[in-house]
């Protein structure tokens, strides 16, 4: 039977632990959780690059939507993760336990807000980012499951990093690390064998982070963690989720620049990919005339 840990035990194995011993039981397994993001959106791109250019730039889009997405995430669960942990070395369960709660709540409203809000305006947002004709098809199916999942995503996020907070990283890597894994193996299944093409690699990442999500949870419900989610330690009170957010701003921030000069650096790629989608286009479409006249079949169809 598995150890059920208690506030008491871990505070004497945070304090009583050599510090290298203990940094690295706790930066290991939290290395591999973020590589996991990596590889969400690494597996995706290989698979949906298969397709053709336009798909892979289309993939590539839709990650500055992802991106915020990520941020907002990141932000509340580091916000509460550091909240949690300083009031478990005070020995303040039921405050560490209210911030938990609290961001785990305010993280699946904020996906919703965010994610499902993106969802109504797609299309515009997507043009916006320069989304040529040709990127279109594959960018919106692509988007729509991602923002479809962003309550389960940002929630992640926060039960993540309350695990960290609790030191129980090797939890949390299991919980995202499984997803990963279970992403590469649904893309090429989603994407090739039932031939749903670049929404098929979203319905994987959409599937995989459910699957986190509810493995993550289930720590939470089975009394594996040291905070319980219990609806009863939600805050009524303004100036804990402040608290929470201000917090985690710097991550917010952090995530957010970044990803924005990402973005900036890809439009302008996109830019001259878009110039050659439409180039390729008149192309394909004055070879297509050139073969009517000649009483010969279309080679390819656009």
């Amino acid at each position: 039977m598995a150890h059920v840990p208690n506030s008491a035990e871990q505070y004497e194995k945070m304090i009583g632990t050599p510090i290298p011993q203990l940094v690295s039981s706790l930066a290991i397994p939290t290395t591999i959780s973020m590589l996991v993001t990596v590889i969400y959106n690494t597996a995706d791109t290989y698979f949906v690059s298969q397709i053709n250019k336009s798909a892979s730039a289309a993939v590539g889009m839709v990650y500055t939507l992802m991106a915020i997405l990520q941020a907002v995430g990141y932000g509340l669960g580091m916000g509460a993760g550091s909240l949690i942990s300083r009031k478990l070395g005070e020995k303040d369960d039921d405050a560490a336990e209210r911030y938990a709660v609290s961001a785990f709540v305010a993280a699946i409203l904020a996906g919703a807000v965010v994610g499902w809000g993106c969802l109504a305006g797609l299309k515009p947002i997507l043009h916006a980012l320069k989304c040529t004709d040709t990127m279109l098809p594959y960018a919106v199916p692509y988007a729509r499951w991602i923002l479809l999942a962003a309550p389960v995503s940002c929630a992640s996020f926060v039960l993540n990093n309350t695990l960290r907070a609790e030191g129980e990283s090797t939890l949390a890597m299991w919980g995202l690390g499984l997803g990963g894994v279970l992403n590469i193996v649904l893309d090429p299944l989603f994407i090739f064998t039932l031939d749903m093409g670049a929404g098929g690699a979203a319905l994987a990442t959409a599937v995989s982070q459910v699957v986190s999500f509810v493995l993550l949870l289930m720590f939470f419900l089975t009394g594996r963690s040291i905070v319980r989610l219990r609806l009863r330690s939600v805050s009524r009170h303004f100036c804990d989720y402040w608290l929470i957010f201000s917090t985690g701003i710097p991550t917010v921030c952090r995530q957010g620049l970044g990803r924005a000069q990402y973005a900036g650096c890809s439009l302008r790629g996109r830019g001259r990919l878009g110039h050659h989608d439409r180039e390729q286009a008149l192309c394909l479409r004055a070879q297509s005339r050139h073969r009517h006249r000649a009483g010969l079949p279309a080679r390819c169809r656009l």
